[in-house]
């Protein structure tokens, strides 16, 4: 699956789509976006990959038990991170 951390625009390294195991993973402590497959070197440069991993699952597979997601939610009960909706509790 597919994430991002939604706070961070794209354009920043740690904002970039990454390959994750589920949608609340930006959330996890343990989350690292980073472009773990090796630099492509073609003509003197170095191409880095547009695919992202999480560098924890990648290095190590995801820590057993997974940490609690630390939600950041707005108003509505969606977090601002990783966009799941959360129920509160709250007896809205």
């Amino acid at each position: 699956m597919i994430v991002r951390d939604l706070t961070l625009p794209k354009s920043e390294y740690k904002g970039h789509p990454t390959h994750a195991v589920s949608v609340e993973c930006p959330c996890r402590p343990c989350f690292n976006a980073h472009d773990c497959t090796p630099p492509d070197r073609r003509y003197g440069k170095q191409i880095h990959s547009d695919v992202f991993h999480c560098a924890t699952n990648w290095n190590k597979g995801c820590p057993e038990p997974k940490p609690e997601p630390e939600h950041l939610l707005n108003r509505q009960g969606h977090c601002k991170r990783c966009g799941a909706f959360v129920k509160t509790g709250r007896g809205v």
